[in-house]
């Protein structure tokens, strides 16, 4: 891959995205498309516009265009239907914005346009081998996928809920991903990723604590399904299994927060698409100042795209060693927040369960046999 065109992308998007921002911040100021506060969820001190994800989109437009002007790059690898589907559900979100649509209306768009994606011939391929190809491996694949993409929408969805998060993390996990794919060959993954970053750090120099601006559902819908899409792109190991791990653990902090929601909403009876101020984020942020917990979260989320990495690079039973031990990190980040009991914690409960437990009363002498518990004491040291 030249260096001029990823030079080139990153510039014009991250140009793009510095004018545009603040335009699209403006406009939206003084058409009333604002995010106001609330005493449930949104705890920001005023109405803030929530036009940034408008900008997100055009600014990696540019720097995609950009891009295509230089003769060493073709974009001929974007599929059509690819492309309908990131404006498609970038537009779903729009109107969500403008207009509150209904969870259903949402789902099922996330369910076209993972659809779109599907027809455009983003696919998972890691079990095709292990279920011999032919309709059933399609089927499989095409299941998946769908799953995958609507998922990974929903968890950058849920997860912008703090100032510069949503961003931040997605910025983090395309540079991860893109580290993954072209450690197996894959550079054009590179030239995607520099564009995407540009333009996603302009939009934090408006949207880091205290933000002027909000990407709103037209910027996370179209990030999560950017993210979704990118992880596809290729395989991230031979193993099955780690193919569709990998993924996963380079996304951490959305997938975390969806499994976690979900799993929290479930134990509770709340129906699964009530929204709630019980996430990551905002636990982080009842232990210390937004900004901070922001880069908290962003610490973890490259912590895990490293581990990722490193899982995609190493053989299968070191992968799997380097899982568990991301896995014991993530563990110990759920018990800081609360979400998990500490060893101890768990330690304690046991104890108490037992303790509590019914003594069981003693069975019946056998027909015949005189009972002689009377002559023995219930507790205490023997007489």
């Amino acid at each position: 891959m030249p260096v001029l065109p990823l030079v080139l992308g990153f510039s014009a998007s991250l140009v793009a995205a510095l004018v545009l921002v603040p335009l699209a911040r403006d406009a939206a100021r003084r058409a009333g498309w604002l995010d106001a506060p609330d005493d449930d969820r949104k705890w920001h001190p005023e109405a803030v516009p929530s036009a940034g994800g408008v900008a997100i989109v055009a600014s990696i437009a540019v720097g995609l265009l950009a891009v295509a002007g230089t003769s060493d790059v073709s974009l001929g690898f974007l599929s059509p239907l690819v492309v309908l589907g990131a404006l498609v559900v970038a537009a779903v979100g729009l109107w969500d914005d403008l207009r509150d649509a209904s969870p259903t209306a949402k789902l099922l768009a996330q369910l076209g346009v993972a659809a779109l994606a599907l027809a455009g011939g983003v696919r998972l391929e890691g079990f095709d081998a292990v279920l011999g190809g032919g309709g059933l491996a399609l089927t499989v694949s095409g299941v998946l996928t769908v799953v995958w993409l609507v998922g990974v929408m929903n968890a950058v969805n849920l997860i912008d809920g703090m100032d510069g998060l949503a961003g931040g993390t997605t910025a983090i996990a395309v540079t991860g991903l893109a580290a993954v794919h072209a450690l197996h060959g894959d550079t054009m993954a590179l030239l995607l990723a520099v564009v995407v970053v540009g333009a996603l750090l302009g939009f934090l120099r408006y949207n880091f604590a205290p933000a002027s601006v909000f990407m709103g559902d037209s910027g996370s819908l179209f990030l999560g399904y950017l993210l979704g899409v990118f992880a596809l792109r290729s395989p991230a190991h031979a193993d099955p299994l780690l193919a569709l791990v990998i993924p996963a653990v380079v996304v951490g902090v959305p997938v975390l927060d969806l499994v976690v929601s979900v799993l929290r909403r479930k134990l509770t009876g709340r129906p699964l698409f009530a929204a709630d101020c019980d996430h990551i984020h905002h636990r982080l942020q009842d232990r210390m100042p937004t900004h901070r917990a922001t880069l908290v979260l962003y610490g973890l989320s490259a912590v895990l795209a490293l581990g990722a990495l490193a899982m995609a690079a190493l053989p299968t039973l070191a992968a799997a060693a380097i899982l568990g031990a991301g896995s014991l990190v993530v563990y110990g980040f759920l018990c800081y927040v609360a979400y998990l009991p500490t060893p101890t914690q768990a330690q304690a409960f046991l104890e108490r369960r037992r303790r509590r437990a019914p003594v069981p009363r003693p069975a019946p002498p056998r027909s015949g046999r005189i009972s002689d518990a009377h002559l023995h004491p219930a507790s205490g040291p023997e007489r």
